[in-house]
């Protein structure tokens, strides 16, 4: 074999040097092929702008919502009537700041929680709000009294508890700044919201009263104030308020409380009364109660005007449980008459 001739290939070698490699294969698809490798990158693109914008952006947006904070400052009950009432709400909404965004106006509904089922007992229509770090947000509104059961109730556990808990629900949209698009989310706030509790701590002002052992004109023998306690952090224009009065199961007498508006705190308020004078005496000089001459009284809310027109939801509250108040009578017999009935006196 002279020196010009192609060498042989050896048996077993399987190396061919005419076939082209994998990544010049790869290198050469890519470069006839570009074109739908692009388009597919942009759909992938779209595909994630989508998602964000359409589920990632409303998710966060619902997201900071459900996080940001809602105080009551207080709430006016006004004007009341029959089956309407002004209603002013002060409140705060606090957020951490981190998102920016307009929220549109929107229609809340009140809600009783801890009653099965939940009871929607007011309507309010919340101004456009921002998704600032510190929002006030204030409603002066006209109620109308759609369901008379449902706002009934809420004024039953609203006098007779401590707290209660309240919701505020609504529809909405939000606008992140930057992007045109307006968001669906849903407002809702649950808060545990301080009761009239019964008015418990009511005290009669001893230095205030006046007891007389005839009836006047009007049929009293009793005037006086009263201390009444509002622990919650509502206003209540209530009206002219009657009672009837209960010592144990005995009926002794009637308590009247006109133009009664309730102020959150402590509430001094003239009050007058007809008293059956025999039933008093005998108690003060009962062996229960003759030794301090301090008698719990048991207030029954009998009816409730304003206006001249009967509040059926307050007297239905007023008239759900027994209001209890002790009333030094001992002090205030020996101070209007002048004598000191003890134990065993007739």
């Amino acid at each position: 074999m002279s020196d010009k001739e192609s060498p042989q290939v050896a048996h077993g070698d399987t190396t061919d040097v005419g076939r082209p490699s994998k990544k010049r294969k790869c290198t050469a698809h890519c470069k006839r092929f570009w074109w739908a490798y692009l388009i597919a990158f942009c759909c992938i693109v779209v595909l994630v702008v989508c998602l964000v914008i359409f589920v990632g952006v409303p998710n966060i947006a619902q997201d900071k919502l459900d996080e940001a904070k809602l105080n009551i400052d207080g709430v006016n009950i006004l004007e009341t009537e029959p089956d309407a009432y002004l209603m002013e709400v002060n409140s705060t909404i606090t957020t951490d700041g981190s998102i920016h965004a307009d929220v549109d106006a929107f229609t809340g509904t009140m809600y009783l929680e801890g009653i099965e089922p939940r009871l929607a007992f007011a309507t309010l229509d919340f101004p456009a709000t921002t998704a600032e770090k510190h929002q006030t947000v204030n409603v002066s509104q006209q109620v109308t009294i759609a369901d008379m059961d449902a706002f009934t109730t809420f004024n039953v556990w609203f006098t007779n508890n401590e707290t209660v808990q309240i919701s505020v629900e609504g529809d909405t949209k939000v606008k992140p700044r930057g992007l045109s698009r307006k968001y669906d989310v849903t407002f809702r706030k649950t808060l545990d919201v301080s009761g009239l509790n019964l008015f418990k701590g009511t005290e009669v002002l001893v230095d205030d009263a006046e007891l007389s052992l005839e009836k006047d004109d009007a049929g009293k023998n009793f005037y006086g104030k009263a201390d009444i306690p509002n622990a919650s952090h509502f206003t209540l224009d209530i009206g002219n308020v009657t009672f009837t009065n209960f010592v144990e199961d005995e009926d002794v007498g009637t308590i009247w409380i006109n133009n009664l508006m309730l102020y959150p705190g402590s509430n001094v308020v003239d009050i007058s009364a007809s008293l059956d004078q025999v039933s008093i005496v005998n108690l003060l000089s009962s062996e229960k109660y003759c030794e301090k001459g301090i008698i719990p009284f048991k207030m029954l809310g009998k009816s409730v005007k304003n206006h001249g027109e009967d509040l059926s939801y307050f007297a239905t509250a007023l008239a759900s449980a027994n209001q209890t108040t002790n009333i030094d009578i001992g002090s205030i017999v020996k101070k209007n008459l002048g004598m000191t009935i003890g134990c065993g006196s007739d």
